[in-house]
């Protein structure tokens, strides 16, 4: 199984840092570091390199110290025993640059996985949180799912701009047929592409819910879909284009359309409980956390294992939680995972026996722990 490694770091220019490099092991590593010193932009750094994007922000000006004018992103990874550089280059107002050293262009959106505080939306948010996760997930297995969803939501949009046109009396309502069946067609496609990923996940889901919590909590993702309606029905499509003309009139009022994946919700329960609903925050961090190391290990078709970078993850767990996260990631998990934490205090007494500590200083450097620290 191919396993995302990344050796070594350099940034310069790049958010508080004027320059500063990190040398990372295979597996687990806890960066250590006050509040303000670097830490979260470290871990955005790391992702920048391999996947050209920000889990922070989309606008990648933002990401250029103040008064530095450029920034450099160079990073050493190793993936399926091959060893490949990146230097990732950036002045605001023109497109970034890759240079990988006269290789094949590599760049791997899915490569890894981030968790930062924001990410408890996944689990307290909007629907639209959740189907954002199980899409990119699905996406990372399947790319053609990109443009199918995207699709979708041209029709969608389509539809609900001939609705606004028919309520101002430009067009026929009747004549809105053709956008119908475009519609479910495509909403059953990306139906069962869902399904079938929430049914593959929710083992590892639950595994991993158990190792975090230490309990049996019988985790799983439930898909939650207005077109499971029509599953056993002989022609669904047919079925759910007729149930969205009975909405015609509700959907001209609206402007918009009551019926389709776009309303889709997943819901992640933990004993039979909405963790939305009834989750306290501890279970709803340790929710999102254990999504996270689920999708992790499983497996995509090329089987490729991501780098988990970790932001600020332990500060909301309690101790008994921190340890047995580190013990799930330390103990056979694979995958490298980068951690940071704002004190020492938060790792865990034993929990860190299998994980390389590093520490960002007063002057911005970083550097092993000292023994005594830990």
């Amino acid at each position: 199984m191919e396993v995302l490694y990344l050796e070594h770091l350099e940034i310069k220019g790049f958010r508080n840092y004027r320059q500063g490099s990190v040398s990372l092991g295979p597996g687990v590593s806890i960066i250590v570091g006050r509040n303000g010193a670097g830490k979260t932009s470290l871990l955005e750094a790391a992702q920048y390199s391999i996947c050209g994007k920000s889990f922070r922000t989309s606008r990648d000006a933002e990401m250029v110290r103040e008064g530095s004018g450029f920034l450099r992103v160079s990073a050493a990874i190793e993936t399926g025993g091959v060893k490949r550089s990146r230097l990732v280059s950036l002045q605001p107002g023109q497109p970034a640059t890759v240079d990988q050293g006269g290789g094949p262009r590599w760049e791997q959106a899915g490569s890894v996985l981030c968790f930062s505080p924001d990410d408890l939306q996944l689990v307290k948010g909007a629907p639209a949180e959740r189907r954002r996760f199980v899409d990119e997930a699905v996406s990372r297995r399947r790319p053609a799912y990109q443009k199918l969803a995207g699709d979708y939501q041209k029709v969608l949009s389509q539809r609900n701009r001939f609705l606004q046109r028919a309520r101002a009396g430009i067009v026929r309502l009747a004549d809105i047929s053709p956008w119908d069946r475009q519609l479910m067609s495509l909403a059953f496609q990306i139906h069962d592409e869902r399904e079938e990923y929430c049914r593959t996940l929710s083992p590892a889901f639950a595994e991993a819910y158990d190792r975090i919590s230490g309990g049996s909590g019988s985790a799983e993702a439930v898909y939650r879909s207005q077109l499971q309606a029509h599953a056993g029905e002989e022609d669904r499509e047919a079925a759910a284009v007729r149930e969205l003309e009975q909405q015609w009139g509700g959907d001209l009022e609206r402007g918009a359309t009551s019926i389709g994946t776009h309303r889709d919700d997943i819901e992640f329960r933990v004993g039979g409980k909405n963790m939305r609903v009834f989750g306290s925050q501890g279970e709803q961090r340790s929710t999102v956390l254990a999504l996270l190391l689920a999708e992790a290990v499983t497996e995509s078709p090329g089987g490729e294992r991501p780098l988990l970078l970790l932001d600020d993850v332990l500060s909301e767990l309690d101790p008994d939680r921190r340890g047995r996260l580190l013990g799930a990631l330390g103990n056979g998990f694979r995958s490298q995972v980068i951690i940071t934490a704002a004190d020492y205090n938060l790792i865990p007494v034993g929990g860190c026996e299998a994980a390389v500590v590093l520490e960002i200083g007063q002057d911005g450097l970083i550097r092993a722990a000292e023994a005594g620290d830990v």
